[in-house]
């Protein structure tokens, strides 16, 4: 009774939809469009990192050098120190820069996913952020991202009936077939894309446990919610891994984080262009309860920085909750792949029933 009642109410809303213009013709020409948007999505935070060291190279040369695991060789060699900061990041730079605008092109994705993940790998290490949790999970997500859109890529190309695959190298010499290939490199970019969702259902879990120092009148109701967002978000990202309603649980975690880095890194709203100056709302920056996450010396907080290091600390994560988003799209997009427990999943399969009843 209840998927009739859901298929009648689909129906009452897609038909004068579709007598207007064809959903079939809008998905035809719109989909293309929609793709190159969640691949602009996905590598935002490429662009944006990319322009970030672009015009404060001398900044995070200082901070590679000083700040990261070269550290310790700063004091006794600095010009090697400096020497090795400044062509890791230059090489970072071109990584994010070229592999942003040839995955927005489509040329040479093969490369182009390869350059943005060994980027993504190697950001941490470089900046001494390994042990940032936070950090590492959303890397981890983006990596799951890229991942599952290097397989579509491949999977598009081995359908066209090119002998050669995505990655150059025909199947026998790779010593696999190309659709197995293509099926584990969407496994494990379906496993690794909930891992930031599981690091706040962690969050969520300490907070729990956290709540029983205090009086229970005053934790119950903040309790009731965080579990229920914790069993949520463990069983979304059990779906996404396990192949089941993951298109249409990766949808909803991608609306989901598009609000969470709207809400908990609003960098736009704290700063603005007047008489030709930027400036920042401090008092309103300041009294933000939550802080970027950053590893830092022990005798530094990021409350210790200037108002414009907040500000672009907010900006980065913003940017980077921005981009897992998109990886979450793909996923929205083109499915969980061959190896799953709905392989064949549509994300919007009441709609053909709908127009075709």
């Amino acid at each position: 009774m209840s998927g009739r009642g859901d298929d009648s109410l689909l129906l009452r809303f897609l038909k004068p939809v579709d007598e207007l213009v064809s959903v079939k013709l809008l998905l035809r020409v719109w989909g293309p469009r929609f793709e190159f948007i969640v691949r602009l999505i996905l590598v935002a935070t490429f662009l944006d990192d990319s322009y970030r060291v672009a015009t404060q190279f001398s900044e995070h040369t200082k901070q590679v050098g000083e700040e990261g695991y070269l550290q310790s060789l700063a004091a006794t060699s600095p010009a090697i120190v400096s020497a090795i900061a400044t062509v890791a990041l230059g090489i970072g730079l071109l990584a994010q820069l070229l592999g942003s605008i040839f995955l927005l092109a489509l040329l040479h994705p093969d490369a182009a996913t390869k350059a943005l993940i060994g980027w993504v790998i190697a950001q941490p290490i470089l900046y001494a952020q390994v042990t940032n949790v936070e950090f590492v999970t959303e890397s981890l997500s983006l990596i799951g991202g890229l991942l599952i859109l290097r397989a579509h890529l491949s999977e598009s190309v081995h359908r066209s009936g090119r002998r050669v695959p995505l990655g150059g190298a025909s199947p026998d010499e790779a010593g696999i077939a190309p659709e197995t290939a293509i099926a584990f490199t969407q496994l494990l970019g379906r496993l690794l894309l909930p891992a930031v969702y599981l690091y706040h259902a962690g969050l969520l879990l300490l907070s729990n446990l956290g709540y029983t120092q205090y009086r229970a009148d005053r934790s119950l109701p903040m309790l009731a919610v965080n579990t229920a967002v914790l069993v949520g978000l463990v069983l979304g990202c059990m779906l996404v891994a396990a192949g089941l309603k993951s298109r249409t649980v990766a949808l909803s975690l991608a609306i989901i984080s598009l609000g969470y880095v709207c809400y908990q890194h609003p960098f736009f709203s704290y700063c603005w262009r007047e008489g030709g100056e930027w400036k920042c709302d401090e008092v309103a920056l300041r009294k933000r309860k939550s802080m970027p996450h950053v590893v830092l010396p022990m005798e530094l907080s990021p409350r210790d920085f200037e108002s414009w290091l907040i500000v672009d600390l907010h900006r980065y994560y913003f940017f980077h909750g921005l981009s897992t988003a998109g990886a979450l799209m793909l996923l929205a997009q083109f499915g969980p792949g061959a190896i799953a427990v709905e392989a064949d999943e549509v994300l919007l399969g009441d709609m053909e029933k709908a127009l075709n009843p």
